[in-house]
């Protein structure tokens, strides 16, 4: 078994650019963002609406309406012990997800960019929070996000092809989705063509944090 070492990074020290190849950074100034990019397609324009506001953006992301599902959900996410091997991946081809952790705390969270499988050597790691959330973009693959310690409450809205599963087929958006219930739960909302990669699936995925 081939284990692949990375180091923490923090996000603060990334730029919205470079974090592109994976989602989005939320929080940050906008106007100090310029050009485009993945899920950067406009500069938005910050305006004053109140006194209470000294920047608003209305609009960073435009998401068209397509007749997709959104949910707003709260997950509280633990500590995944130091020297812990993570052997299994997923990604959501038709959803996206955003993660906002509360309270004043952080997440880590392991990345790899879009792809047929993960590319281990291509994998970072993430200190967010708590001043910034991050959205995956579409096909980003991810394993969920832990804490440094404790546990944190994390805000976990989704926009995209979301339902609930009704077997180990879900019919869906004019589509058949294999559902299986081995890894899907009949009745919950769950995010529709999901891949998972490693272990108990295809493949082999082992990542340490160093």
């Amino acid at each position: 078994m081939k284990v692949h070492e990375i180091k923490l990074e923090y996000l603060k020290h990334v730029s919205m650019e470079e974090f592109s190849e994976f989602g989005r950074i939320v929080g940050r100034d906008e106007d100090k963002v310029k050009g485009k990019f993945n899920l950067h397609p406009v500069t938005p324009e910050a305006i004053r609406d109140c006194d209470v506001v000294t920047k608003a953006y209305w609009d960073i992301l435009p998401l068209k309406d397509t007749g997709e599902r959104f949910s707003l959900g709260i997950i509280f996410m633990k500590y995944k012990p130091e020297g812990t091997i993570f052997e299994w991946t997923e990604c959501h081809l038709e959803t996206y997800e955003w993660f906002f952790p509360l309270g004043g705390k952080e997440l880590i969270f392991l990345l790899a960019p879009k792809g047929p499988i993960p590319d281990p050597k291509k994998t970072r790691a993430f200190l967010f929070g708590p001043d910034e959330g991050i959205m995956l973009d579409k096909g980003t693959w991810h394993y969920p996000p832990f804490t440094p310690s404790g546990v944190t409450p994390t805000l976990m809205p989704r926009y995209g092809h979301l339902a609930e599963v009704t077997g180990s087929v879900t019919e869906a958006f004019g589509k058949k989705y294999d559902t299986p219930l081995t890894i899907y739960r009949k009745g919950a909302l769950h995010a529709l063509n999901t891949k998972y990669y490693g272990k108990g699936f295809e493949g082999e995925y082992n990542i340490k944090l160093v």
